[in-house]
């Protein structure tokens, strides 16, 4: 412990902050798939949360990788500014991070615990959905003043796209990409699938574009650990991963996990301590208020997130059978998936979702499709 307790006060220090001073100052929060997180209650100013890298994560040994670590906290650092300025304390005010050998750390502002499924009502779970959709619609317009598209990388002075080609080029070949797995995924699954999922999703193809003037700054992580609400109601985010990417595929992107991912993944070792299937009313009650917030009564926004989310969910089947017809699943896909029965019981879940997929509003009645 006293090694941690000398970690923790040379973050603190670093950050600019005050001296620990007792060891019960420091409460261990617990751990993500990549970090070990701890709370410091300071004795002047609000309490802070200190997290240090993990030397394994996904069944795996990390090594220090400098440039990645600088993409990863600058990143969250970028986002959590621009963030804040579109909805102010929306994630952390105070952000600083450190990397270096064996002393890579980030210090933040406390910002509460994360939502606890069990105790939202249903018009709870709603309202958190519709913040976080109005919140996600907002930063769509947000100037960030990055370049480049896709995930974030280092390049040696500030944080950029991976991408340097043409956004629009590269959702071209996407969409193409999209439509050839799940071509693959019909022919050779086991079972029959409904030829209307592929025309469906071509449909949903042919108006995906986008280019380098609406590359939205997201976050592709919004999991219910993730989500934390203040006593007052107010909810946070932590713990992004930034993607310089289109708006509405993130909004599918979110969709597609509350509604499907979070609770079919229940016998996957990342979310089985979560038992979000429990609490699979909820997760839809918060994806049905996202798609309100984030659509603000325009039907032809609920048109393009519900086809992002479709084009998801027929991905996300598609992987799954690709992961059945490799010789041995690694240690990352055993924890990331489950076990391979567990792949193989989820993909009639899957295939039964997109053909009974919903196009039709539920508060309007108009037909999405």
């Amino acid at each position: 412990m006293k090694e941690t307790f000398d970690l923790i006060d040379y973050a603190l220090q670093k950050s600019g902050l005050e001296e620990l001073k007792d060891p019960t100052q420091v409460q261990y929060l617990g751990e993500g798939a990549w970090h070990y997180a701890y709370l410091v209650q300071l004795r002047i100013g609000d309490p802070v949360v200190v997290r240090f890298p993990k030397a394994e994560a996904y069944g795996r040994k990390i090594e220090f990788d400098e440039a990645a670590s600088y993409a990863e906290y600058a990143g969250t650092k970028a986002y959590y500014e621009l963030a804040n300025s579109v909805k102010p304390g929306i994630c952390p005010e105070f952000f600083y991070y450190h990397v270096e050998k064996d002393k890579t750390f980030t210090v933040e502002s406390y910002a509460g615990k994360a939502i606890k499924l069990e105790h939202f009502t249903y018009v709870e779970a709603f309202q958190v959905g519709a913040e976080l959709g109005e919140f996600f619609r907002n930063m769509n317009t947000a100037k960030h003043g990055l370049k480049g598209f896709g995930y974030l990388q280092w390049n040696g002075n500030k944080i950029e796209g991976q991408i340097k080609s043409s956004a629009s080029a590269f959702m071209k070949e996407e969409n193409e990409e999209y439509i050839s797995d799940f071509k693959k995924f019909m022919n050779t699954y086991n079972s029959s699938i409904h030829p209307a999922a592929l025309i469906q999703l071509q449909e949903c193809m042919k108006n995906r574009e986008i280019d380098e003037h609406n590359i939205t700054f997201a976050n592709q992580d919004t999991s219910p650990e993730n989500v934390l609400i203040h006593l007052d109601g107010r909810v946070s985010l932590i713990d992004p991963v930034p993607i310089l990417y289109s708006g509405d595929s993130l909004a599918g992107n979110f969709l597609n996990n509350y509604r499907t991912l979070f609770p079919t993944f229940y016998n996957a070792p990342r979310y089985a301590k979560h038992e979000f299937d429990r609490f699979e009313d909820r997760l839809h009650r918060m994806a049905d208020g996202f798609l309100e917030g984030y659509s603000n009564g325009d039907l032809i926004v609920k048109q393009r997130v519900k086809q992002e989310e479709f084009i998801q969910l027929t991905s996300l089947a598609a992987s799954h059978w690709e992961l059945l017809q490799s010789d041995e699943l690694t240690s990352e896909q055993k924890i990331r998936y489950g076990e391979r029965e567990a792949i193989a019981n989820r993909i009639p879940v899957l295939v039964k979702r997109i053909e009974e997929f919903q196009w039709t509003d539920e508060k309007s009645g108009t037909k999405l499709a």
